[in-house]
């Protein structure tokens, strides 16, 4: 068996100037994840009797945003529940968010379901944040 006969190392020529990355080029540090004051502040507009059965959270982006798009599984008691859940979704799209470094660009009640002996209403509220720069 032969080997292959080694070639000739490749020399890069030397420049003078030292190649510096602009500041903007830098990649921006990350942001906090906004999911759990997402949580809080559903929780507030919600009221009391109510609590959260489940959630998730997963990346978004677009072409010029980057962001977060949150699903909300929120249960509402009480002998109030099926008005607090229609007054939730009604205030939800216009509702004002403090979330720093991210502004809720886009949030709604995607279902909304009333027990059989009017108990608790279970609802699923969707939220898109993005980062703010």
């Amino acid at each position: 068996m032969t080997h292959p006969k080694p070639s000739n190392a490749v020399t890069v020529p030397a420049t003078r100037q030292r190649h510096r990355l602009r500041s903007r080029e830098w990649p921006r540090p990350p942001r906090k994840d906004p999911h759990t004051r997402v949580i809080a502040q559903l929780l507030d507009l919600a009221g009391t009797d109510s609590s959260v059965i489940a959630t998730s959270s997963r990346p978004w982006a677009s072409a010029t945003f980057v962001g977060a798009r949150h699903v909300v599984v929120l249960r509402l008691k009480g002998p109030d529940n099926a008005a607090r859940a229609a007054t939730l979704a009604g205030r939800l799209p216009d509702a004002e968010f403090s979330i720093t470094g991210h502004i809720v660009a886009d949030a709604c009640a995607d279902e909304r379901r009333p027990a059989a002996d009017g108990s608790e209403t279970v609802m699923r509220l969707s939220i898109l944040t993005i980062e703010d720069w």
